[in-house]
């Protein structure tokens, strides 16, 4: 069956005749966003396992730790 499909690509839509540039400013504030995410993340999840006594943060404190954190950024 997938023989029989065809697929036409349009002039100009071809990732090769796109450049992909990004805005200095606009990578310095991602690259920031993402830290701040991460370290929140680290911080969080560091308390969960000091609460039960680990010193070793694991998978699943993170996991625990997600859901509020991806609601609060």
């Amino acid at each position: 069956m997938l023989s029989t499909l065809s697929c036409q690509v349009g002039t100009g839509t071809s990732k090769k005749s796109r450049p992909t540039t990004a805005n200095p400013s606009a990578l310095r504030v991602s690259c920031e966003l993402l830290r701040l995410f991460v370290t929140e993340a680290i911080e969080r999840a560091a308390i969960i396992a000091e609460a039960e006594g680990i010193n070793k943060i694991e998978p699943t404190h993170l996991e625990r730790i997600l859901p509020q954190l991806l609601l609060d950024f």
